[in-house]
Formats: C-alpha cells, sequence, structure tokens
C-alpha cells in the first residue's frame, strides 16, 4: 500500500511538473510576444513620429522615415515568427495599412499633397497602433492567465506533495506499528519462549495473544506445538526413565537372586550324590557334578555300557526315546557296576532341542541287595515249604482216619493247625512264585484252558467265604471257546482278584464276576463296593508288597504279593490289567486276555513249559513276553 501512495504522488508530482514546464514555456513565449509588439509598437511609435517631420518636407526626416520603414517591416516579420499563425490576419492588416502609409511616404515629396490625404495617413497610424496596443493587452492577459494557471499548477503539486509527504508518514508509521505488533512483537516473543526452553523451562509457550497473523501466527503455533512435543516427550522420557531404572533395579535383584539361586544350584548339585551333567549336541558337558566328574574320570570321557538289552552304547548316548525323556539301566562295560540311566532332550524358548540331561545313579548295591533278598527268599522259602508241607500231610492223615482216638476239641485244633499252615504254604508259595519273577523267567505251562469253567469254578470257590462275611457273590459268564493258557495261573489270577475283593468288602456289599469276550479278546471284570483305593495309590497297587493305606488302618491281612503276582501273569499271557477305584464306592479291576483257538498244530497246545522272561528291571514296571 505505500508503493502504491508513493507511486501515486509521484505520478501527480511528474503532471504537475510537465503542466509547469509546458506553462513555463507558454509564458515565455506570451513574454516574447509582448516584447516582439512592444518593440513593433516602438518601431511603429518611431515610424510614426518619422512620417510626421516628413511631413516638413526635409530630406532628412524623409531619411528617417525610410530607416524607421525598413526597421518596421524587419519587426513586423519579427512579430510574425513569435505570434505564429494565429496573429497572421493583424499581421496582414498592418501590413497593408503601412502599405498605404509607403505610398503616402512616396508622395511626401510632391507638394500638391493635401492635407486631407495626411489625415487619412494619420488615422492609419493610429489605427496600427490601436491594434499593436489591442494585441499587446491580449498577449499581456495571455500571460496573466498562464502565470494564474502555473500558480495553480503549483499550488497544487504543493498541496499533493504535502498530502503525500503526510499520508507517507502516517502510512510508514502505520506500517512500523503494524510490523512490531504482528512481527517483532510475536517473534520476541517467540524468542523469549526459545530462551526459556533453552534454559530447561518446557512450560513455556508463545500463547494465543502474541497479537501476530499470517506467517508469523503459524511460527508461533508451530513452536507451541513443538514445545508441546518436546515437554511430552521428556514426560515420556522421564518415564522411560523410571521405568529402566526401576527395571534396572529389578534386573540387578534378578541377576542377584538369580546368581544365589545358581551358587544354591550348584551346591545342591555338588552335594547330589547321583551323577548329573547337562550335555550339549555333540555330548560335551556343559555343567556336571562332582560324581558325574567321577564317573568320567573313572571310565573315560566315551565309556562304553551294555544296556538291558545287551547292546553296548555309549555312556553318555540318547536312549531309546529319541527325542523324548527316558529311562534304562546300563552295566559298565569290564565291570559290575549298574546304573540306573535317565536321559531327557532340553528346549530353547523355540522348542528347539540344545542338548539333553543326563542323570546316572548306582545300583549296583540295589541289584546286589535283591539278589541276596531273591535268593534268601528262594531258600527260606524252600525250607519252610518242606516242613509245612510235612505238617500238613501229617495233620491231614489224622483228620482223615476213621478210627482216630481224638476229641472234638482235639479235632478243631488241628483244622485250626490245617488252616494256618495251609496259609504259609500259599504264602511261601507267592513268595517262591515273587522270586521266579523276579530271577526273570516265569515258568508257564501252556494248554487249552476253559475260561468260563475256570471262572466259575473260582466264584463257587469262594463262595462259602462269601457267605461267612456277608457279601453277595454273583458271576455273569459268557461261553467262550477254549484259548491257550496255563489253566493254573488263570485260576490263581481269578482267586486273588476274588479274594482281594472280598477282603475288602464290608458285610452286606456286593462282589460281582462278569467275564465277556470282544474284539478278540477276554475280558473279566471282579467289581466290589468295598473301601476303594485313594487315587494317588492307584499307580502302585501292583508294586511288590505295597498295600492301600485304608488296608493297613483297617487291618486286612495279607502281605502285597497278590496283585502283583496278578499283573505278572497277566502280562505273561500277553494280557492287561487295569483298576477304577473311587474311595467310599467301590473298586474294578479288569483283566484283558487275547483269545486264541486251540489248534492240534498250536505249538502253545503241547506240553512243553512256556517261559516268560522279564524286558525291564523292577523299577520299570516289569513288562513281560
Amino acid at each position: 500500500m505505500l508503493t502504491v501512495l508513493f507511486l501515486a504522488v509521484l505520478v501527480v508530482m511528474l503532471v504537475a511538473i510537465r503542466d509547469l514546464r509546458a506553462t513555463d514555456r507558454a509564458a515565455r513565449d506570451t513574454a516574447q510576444r509582448v516584447m516582439a509588439t512592444s518593440r513593433a509598437q516602438t518601431e511603429l511609435s518611431d515610424f510614426e513620429t518619422a512620417h510626421r517631420e516628413a511631413r516638413s518636407g526635409d530630406a532628412a526626416s524623409v531619411r528617417e522615415l525610410r530607416i524607421a520603414d525598413a526597421g518596421l517591416d524587419h519587426r513586423l516579420d519579427v512579430l510574425r515568427g513569435v505570434l505564429g499563425g494565429s496573429t497572421d490576419s493583424v499581421a496582414m492588416q498592418l501590413r497593408a495599412q503601412l502599405a498605404a502609409i509607403r505610398e503616402h511616404v512616396g508622395i511626401l515629396d510632391d507638394p500638391d499633397v493635401s492635407r486631407a490625404q495626411l489625415a487619412v495617413e494619420d488615422r492609419r497610424a493610429a489605427a496600427i497602433v490601436t491594434q499593436l496596443d489591442r494585441l499587446v493587452e491580449t498577449q499581456r492577459a495571455s500571460l496573466l492567465k498562464r502565470r494564474e494557471h502555473t500558480g495553480a499548477i503549483a499550488r497544487s503539486a504543493e498541496i499533493t506533495g504535502v498530502v503525500g509527504i503526510v499520508a507517507t508518514i502516517l502510512l510508514v508509521a502505520a506500517c512500523l506499528y503494524y510490523i512490531r505488533r504482528s512481527v517483532l512483537t510475536p517473534l520476541r516473543r517467540v524468542a523469549e519462549a526459545a530462551r526459556s526452553i533453552d534454559a530447561g523451562d518446557l512450560h513455556a509457550r508463545v500463547g494465543h495473544d502474541h497479537g501476530g497473523s499470517g506467517e508469523v501466527a503459524e511460527l508461533a503455533q508451530t513452536f507451541d506445538q513443538m514445545a508441546t512435543s518436546l515437554e511430552d516427550n521428556r514426560t515420556a522420557l522421564q518415564r522411560q526413565n523410571a521405568e529402566l531404572e526401576s527395571r534396572g533395579a529389578e534386573l540387578v535383584d534378578a541377576v542377584r537372586s538369580a546368581r544365589e539361586g545358581a551358587s544354591v544350584l550348584r551346591a545342591v548339585l555338588d552335594a547330589t550324590p547321583d551323577a548329573i551333567a547337562l550335555l550339549d549336541r555333540e555330548g560335551a558337558p556343559i555343567v556336571d557334578n562332582p560324581p558325574m566328574r567321577a564317573v568320567r574320570a573313572a571310565f573315560g570321557e566315551r565309556a562304553t555300557a551294555i544296556d538291558h538289552n545287551g547292546t553296548l552304547v555309549p555312556l553318555d548316548a540318547a536312549t531309546d526315546g529319541g527325542g523324548e525323556e527316558a529311562r534304562d539301566e546300563i552295566t559298565l562295560l569290564g565291570t559290575q557296576r549298574a546304573f540306573a540311566r535317565y536321559a531327557a532332550p532340553v528346549r530353547d524358548g523355540h522348542g528347539r532341542v540344545i542338548g539333553r540331561l543326563l542323570v546316572l545313579r548306582e545300583v549296583t548295591g540295589e541289584r546286589e541287595a535283591e539278589r541276596v533278598k531273591e535268593e534268601f527268599f528262594a531258600l527260606v522259602s524252600h525250607e519252610l515249604r518242606t516242613p509245612l508241607t510235612a505238617i500238613l500231610g501229617y495233620v491231614e492223615l489224622v483228620l482223615g482216619e476213621d478210627g482216630a482216638t481224638i476229641d472234638e476239641e482235639q479235632h478243631r485244633y488241628l483244622q485250626i493247625v490245617e488252616r494256618n499252615a495251609q496259609r504259609l504254604l500259599r504264602l511261601v508259595g507267592d513268595l517262591l512264585f515273587a522270586a521266579q519273577v523276579e530271577s526273570g523267567a516265569l515258568l508257564l505251562e501252556p494248554g487249552s484252558v476253559d475260561l468260563p469253567r475256570v471262572t466259575l469254578e473260582a466264584v463257587e470257590a469262594a463262595r462259602p467265604r462269601a457267605e461267612d462275611a456277608g457279601i453277595t457273590l454273583t458271576a455273569q459268564i459268557a461261553p467262550l471257546v477254549p484259548c491257550v493258557g496255563d489253566r493254573d495261573r488263570l485260576a490263581q489270577v481269578l482267586d486273588n482278584l476274588i479274594s482281594n475283593a472280598l477282603k475288602f468288602t464290608p458285610s452286606g456289599g456286593q462282589v460281582g464276576v462278569r467275564l465277556s469276550a470282544a474284539d478278540g479278546e477276554a475280558r473279566i471284570d471282579i467289581s466290589d463296593t468295598g473301601v476303594g483305593v485313594p487315587a494317588e495309590e492307584h499307580a502302585r497297587l501292583f508294586d511288590r508288597f505295597f498295600r492301600a493305606s485304608n488296608a493297613t488302618t483297617r487291618a486286612v491281612p495279607g502281605v502285597g504279593l497278590g496283585l502283583m503276582i496278578v499283573r505278572a501273569i497277566v502280562a505273561a499271557h500277553g494280557g492287561t490289567i487295569g483298576v477304577d477305584s473311587e474311595v467310599g464306592v467301590g473298586t474294578t479291576f479288569t483283566v484283558r486276555l487275547p483269545l486264541r483257538a486251540v489248534r492240534a498244530s498250536d505249538p502253545a497246545s503241547s506240553s512243553a513249559p512256556l517261559v516268560a522272561y522279564r524286558d525291564d528291571p523292577p523299577s520299570t514296571g516289569g513288562r513281560y513276553r
């Protein structure tokens, strides 16, 4: 706007200057015309004076008149050149009158010229003077008008200049005020806020009342946004620093705890008598304890052992479990030292196998103790069986004599002796059977077995005992074809299970025996409504000498060999046994045996004994084939 005003004033001043110059030129032209007219008037006056003097006829006066005439003609040419074409008519009139006067001058020498003619010439000269006077007045009036016009233009130019200067000053002042208010003040506030932020005060803001506009307002707004962002970032950084400090402290505590835990674990690992090692994928130890180092030092880094299958294997080789955990028992080659070996893969957070854990527990002493115990059981059982057989023989002989001289009380005493001797004999038989199983060979005498008949005989044999105890004994027996097996051992399975059910069922309870067939298997279910077995003890029911907790609290007789013998016989026949029990509800034992029809060509139908060898040590649960 200031530029527009300045240009407008400049244009007005230039126009005024141009008009002044034009008026000045016109005034000078007019002044020249006035001067030329005045000189022409003077020349004419001199010509008129000379003309009057020449009337006297004086030759000198006539010469003066001719000189004046010549000067007047030159002056008229000058006047015409000065006046221009606008005064041609006046000049022509003057020349016409001068021509008439010149004719008169030519006849001045003539004495016959009348005074009337002279008077006419005088009037013509007076008319010329009058015209010149009028022309002078006209030029002076024109000169006056031009001077007035020039003055008006000068005054207008002065006013325009003054107004322009004042307006320019005001506009410049307004611009300076606007710049100060809209630019300098906001920029100063931005600079102050920037210095405050540089000093650490991130709360400093320019604000919305800075008075700026346009780019300055946008700059202030952007600065405030930047300051807000910086404050938010600092707050976030402070929060993150606090979190990092907290996590750092937690990490320090975790590292300290980990170190303490590692020290404790190291101490526990070193104090453990079992040999433990963490091996990498190549079998090199990452972590091991002194017993493992002692084993490696005694038998070498790559010691060789014999597994339960008689196969030579490295001491630290992965077991048959492959990628899963596995257990087996090995004997170091060239020694009698036996170890129970446990191996399991070790995985990282992504499930990749990075190594394996190897645990060796020496069981040499345990195996020796078991061997001695088995020999002792076999010896004791054999030594007990001989006198018991003799006692039973003599008791039966006395009781069977028709003419025996014993009274009723003595007869009752002998029956008690017979009953307890039979019990001892069964116990000795169980011990011998257990020793036979633990020794690794179970002798079976295969033959044709009528399972329905064997089952019915077992039920009928137990019925008197059930009736004496007030227990209802029922049987559901489906007809089956004869199968291959050891009849006496299968009868022993049924006797043990039914006897076990009767022992744990209170008076008024029920015991049921059910024989069925499905999918090529014979299924025998012995159910009771007895005390039941706690769920946590189910897995140990078939262990040797194990008795359920409620059996000991209720003083139920037994030594814990019956179920162990049952499982061994069932496994030797290629079958399985399971248990389902609930405390206070009852127990169901389920035996599944493969049904194989008896054929004449079947080797199992011969009288040759069948030996079942044990695959695993007792700690693995005892599998037979």
